[in-house]
């Protein structure tokens, strides 16, 4: 796989984590549009995210049956058109179903962006590869909602979707143009369910997958509702809050790249370390800090662990099965995005009465998948299962 190759996967993972994030910086200027009040606006986002988890399970198995070409296609270029018409909808209820439909494209993209990984690289190369295409991902983060919330201010909240439209058509012509259809992947596998099962039978998969859910999704879902965290802990305006979230993305992006590193010198115990530091990071948000500077330090742990560990724990899924690997990587998809969803939701539901009970209930959700991680290295140490 060549470096451009990359680069437009990248850039496919960088249009599913802005379909994420750019509605935060737009809320104020959308609503009076929509006539409703702008906390109404994270229905947007609410929409897309569950769309998505509900949908990623259908969309592994057609990989595997059709090859990973088409179906990134038709996501890139769903997406660039519901991303177009959200920018032209007359009310809140359109928009939401709008982004909900957007959701189902984006379950298209992230999965078999990283099984086009794996399937292109040796398992030497697999971590460095999933980690590079991963900064595309959480660039996003760091990117999108300040370009957004600038195009908001200049020229109005609707060309912010019509950027988004944009970038993914161009994807969807860089994805046409750079890949080969490639074969199925399914072997003689000839139904939807047989394709479930047997990606799930996939030895040692169902431990891991529940670490999607109980850790990434944990740890993921925290970077989600961070800068709100940062604006409760120390009465931060939004503007400073959004910079302690931007600095604590660039730690995550500089995890993603020495993931690599770290797993060659810490060998299978790179993702378990990895997974208790981001536990114990989100733990330590419930120390005392009388600074940006201070709660900056205390959330280096789980920046950068959740940043080192997330691409290692999506090489290895990935590595999992060949057969079954769009599968299995739509799983994991969608089991991210429900931890994700459900971190956001107990923050909302806990953070105007305890700060400290929402850390302790993450952390303590998160060690469990850690803890998880590690049982699975240790198993397969004892008994290696082939790829």
């Amino acid at each position: 796989m060549t470096l451009g190759q990359l680069s437009i996967l990248a850039a496919a993972l960088f249009l599913v984590g802005s379909a994420e994030v750019v509605a935060g910086p737009l809320m104020t200027a959308m609503a009076p549009d929509f006539g409703v009040p702008p906390a109404a606006i994270a229905y947007l986002p609410a929409a897309y995210g569950l769309a998505y988890a509900g949908f990623a399970i259908i969309a592994g198995p057609l990989s595997d049956r059709f090859g990973r070409k088409r179906p990134l296609q038709a996501g890139l270029l769903g997406f660039s058109l519901l991303s177009a018409a959200l920018a032209n909808s007359s009310n809140l209820s359109v928009a939401i179903a709008l982004s909900g439909l957007a959701g189902l494209c984006g379950a298209f993209v992230q999965p078999n962006s990283l099984s086009f990984v794996a399937d292109s690289s040796s398992p030497e190369e697999v971590d460095i590869r999933t980690a590079r295409v991963f900064v595309g991902l959480m660039s996003a983060f760091v990117i999108t909602p300040s370009i957004a919330g600038w195009i908001a201010d200049r020229f109005g909240w609707r060309y912010a979707y019509y950027l988004l439209a944009l970038l993914a058509a161009l994807a969807f012509v860089a994805v046409s143009a750079a890949f080969r259809s490639g074969r199925a992947h399914g072997g003689g596998v000839v139904s939807f369910v047989a394709t479930h099962r047997g990606a799930l039978a996939t030895p040692g998969v169902l431990r891991r997958l529940a670490a999607s859910y109980f850790w990434l999704g944990s740890v993921a879902g925290f970077g989600v509702v961070v800068a709100d965290v940062a604006a409760r802990k120390l009465s931060l305006s939004p503007t400073d809050a959004g910079l302690l979230a931007g600095f604590f993305g660039l730690v995550t992006i500089a995890g993603n790249l020495a993931g690599p590193f770290v797993r060659s010198l810490l060998s299978y115990r790179a993702l378990p370390i990895a997974c208790v530091s981001a536990s114990a990071g989100v733990f330590a948000f419930a120390l005392p800090a009388g600074s940006v500077a201070q709660l900056a330090l205390i959330g280096l742990p789980w920046a950068f662990g959740y940043g080192c560990g997330g691409p290692l724990h999506h090489a290895r899924l990935s590595g999992m099965s060949t057969q079954f690997r769009g599968t299995i990587n739509s799983y994991h998809a969608s089991l991210l995005n429900l931890g994700i969803f459900s971190t956001s939701f107990l923050f909302g539901a806990l953070a105007p009465n305890s700060l400290a009970l929402f850390f302790a209930l993450i952390g303590g959700i998160s060690l469990i998948g850690a803890s998880l991680l590690a049982f699975a290295n240790l198993s397969e140490r004892r008994a290696p299962t082939g790829r």
